[in-house]
């Protein structure tokens, strides 16, 4: 599953826990949901492509054994420190990547083995080449620029304008969280340039 996917994923989970929990979407929130549902990639994927550490672009941080363990830690640091809502988003994320991995591999590419992808250390997936980060991100781009010319590819498709836009759509319903955060970022990093 592609970046935009995951956090659109992610971000539809945890807008329906704010909405069923009351509770209101900040910055923090949105960051945390961001950065869980790429956590995975951000550590499988170079540890395997570019340093050769790992078998697989998805093996230890894709595992079941540890991204369940890791997201309770996660939420359990963040209530310690009164930011709980911020540690449930990250969780949700994180725990959204997995099943959203699956339901990918399997439904768009037919690949059902994939779920041995996600029970390291008890196994893992395909070896990775360790050509480098930028070599494999390439080569997995071009083989989805390839199907996407596909006649099936039109399911693909409607299934992205219907994920993105649902995620879209709730985050304006939802008073476009994160905006001001990045807004207030953009400025600091401005005024720290110009100083």
């Amino acid at each position: 599953m592609w970046p935009w996917e995951h956090v659109a994923v992610g971000y539809i989970l945890v807008s329906l826990w704010a909405r069923v929990t009351n509770r209101r979407l900040d910055g923090r929130i949105v960051l945390a949901v961001v950065l869980g549902t790429q956590f995975p990639d951000l550590i499988d994927k170079p540890l395997a492509w570019s340093l050769d550490v790992l078998p697989s672009g998805i093996s230890v941080a894709h595992s079941i054994f540890v991204s369940v363990p890791l997201s309770v830690l996660v939420v359990l640091v963040a209530r310690r420190f009164k930011m709980t809502a911020v540690g449930v988003a990250f969780a949700l994320g994180y725990l959204s990547h997995i099943p959203a991995d699956l339901f990918y591999s399997g439904f768009f590419f037919g690949n059902y083995g994939a779920l041995q992808s996600f029970l390291w250390p008890i196994s893992y997936g395909p070896p990775s080449s360790a050509a480098g980060l930028f070599s494999q991100t390439w080569y997995y781009l071009s083989r989805f620029l390839v199907y996407l010319r596909r006649p099936e590819a039109w399911a693909y498709i409607l299934f992205e304008v219907a994920l993105l836009g649902s995620a879209f759509g709730l985050w304006l319903s939802d008073g476009k969280p994160g905006v001001e955060l990045v807004k207030r970022s953009v400025n600091g990093i401005r005024r720290s340039v110009t100083r």
